[in-house]
């Protein structure tokens, strides 16, 4: 935002590329990091729950914290589908775009975007596989669940409503 006032008000040149890449920096680093940082968090916590639990079986962990780390979906769920999202995101409009820059004769513009293409399929080709991959641990998180402690209703019901809504769409869908 300061790039694109400076640049506008004229007292610091600000190379647009400039401006582009910081635009995209602030559109995409922080979802990223919150989701990361939640998926750490879920991890180590789902870690401690069940180490917790083959050492002290007769202790059940308090509602709040089966809640808060064991949902039925694992939680590395949100990350592949941001990158599936991602990944998706940049196929279509570096797709859309690299014929554009071809035909214009843009060599390094068409290079530029050719890799950045090349990356999107890259992610997308492996955030599928990891969808699955958590959709299976979290089926195992499931199980050992079961195994270790019984549940009361209310708190069975929230950990069923997975973090990403209903269909694995994003909750704003």
């Amino acid at each position: 935002m300061a790039s694109v006032v400076a640049d506008a008000s004229g007292r610091i040149p600000v190379p647009r590329t400039v401006q582009a890449v910081l635009v995209l920096v602030t559109l995409f680093l922080p979802p990223v990091a919150w989701v990361g940082v939640r998926a750490v968090w879920a991890l180590r916590g789902r870690a401690e729950l069940f180490a917790a639990a083959g050492e002290h079986r007769r202790q059940r962990p308090t509602d709040q914290q089966l809640v808060d780390h064991l949902r039925d979906e694992h939680p590395l769920t949100p990350l592949w589908w941001m990158l599936a999202v991602l990944g998706g995101l940049g196929t279509l409009c570096l797709g859309f775009a690299l014929p554009f820059a071809l035909t214009d004769g843009a060599v390094l513009a068409g290079a530029l975007l050719g890799a950045g293409l090349a990356t999107s399929l890259t992610a997308l080709a492996l955030a599928v596989p990891g969808i699955r991959r958590a959709d299976r641990q979290g089926a195992q998180d499931r199980k050992r669940r079961t195994e270790l402690w019984s549940l009361p209703s209310a708190v069975e019901r929230r950990l069923t409503v997975p973090l990403l809504g209903g269909d694995g769409a994003h909750l704003g869908a």
